[in-house]
């Protein structure tokens, strides 16, 4: 839809993710996590922008890349993710969804390292507007991850004169069930952000609300990129 309406769109997947040919064995650090999104934004040309969007997760990708290249990015955009602030440590808000949601983040953790009741639990959270065939889809290409805590919670905070240089905006997904709305509320009032848009989505808007999602993305990209 967004290539549709005249964007180029990169999709990227991250080390041991998606077909990235890595395994967790190899990737230890958030750091090396983000390698390919790191890689991609230093080979962009030199006057080049992008508009990055960053869901769940992916919101600390972006924020390492804001850090490291604020000048390459005109807009980024929060998609029900984590948004860290410069006060804290990189793990911040994700300690504060562990301490908000424990069960829910405890479950999360724990199919993130493995596949064992990995399709119940996404029922009732992340998938749980989500059609059933996409969730079998998903189940079918599922590999472990892990959310870096430990290595996250090593990393240098993010600046206010990098990474809170970069124009950021959210969209709020009203039925995430995972990083519930007061979460992703919390985590926007702890920020500078331009402008925020709320969906009557689950975790995975790109699934339950593929058309709405792209709306936010199109009146952002327009807005503010």
């Amino acid at each position: 839809m967004l290539e549709a309406a005249g964007h180029s769109v990169t999709a990227l997947d991250m080390s041991a993710s998606g077909v990235n040919t890595k395994t967790m064995e190899e990737v230890l650090t958030f750091d090396q996590y983000n390698e390919p999104l790191i890689e991609f934004m230093a080979g962009l040309a030199e006057n080049e922008k992008v508009v990055l969007v960053g869901h769940s997760l992916g919101g600390l990708n972006l924020a390492f890349a804001m850090e490291k290249f604020p000048e390459k990015i005109s807009l980024a955009i929060f998609v029900t993710a984590f948004l860290p602030d410069t006060e804290h440590q990189p793990s911040y808000m994700l300690e504060k969804f562990i301490e908000n949601t424990p069960a829910v983040a405890e479950g999360w953790q724990s199919v993130v390292s493995s596949t064992a009741g990995y399709e119940t639990f996404m029922r009732s959270t992340a998938f749980n507007l989500t059609p059933p065939e996409d969730l079998t889809l998903q189940t079918l290409l599922k590999r472990s991850g892990s959310l870096f805590l430990e290595s996250l919670s090593k990393a240098n905070k993010f600046t206010k004169e990098r990474f809170g240089s970069v124009v950021r905006d959210y969209v709020v997904c009203t039925q995430d069930l995972l990083v519930i709305p007061s979460l992703q509320r919390f985590m926007i009032e702890h920020n500078d952000v331009k402008e925020v848009l709320e969906i009557p989505a689950d975790h995975m808007a790109i699934l339950s609300k593929p058309q709405e999602l792209c709306q936010c993305i199109l009146e952002f990209a327009r807005k503010h990129a």
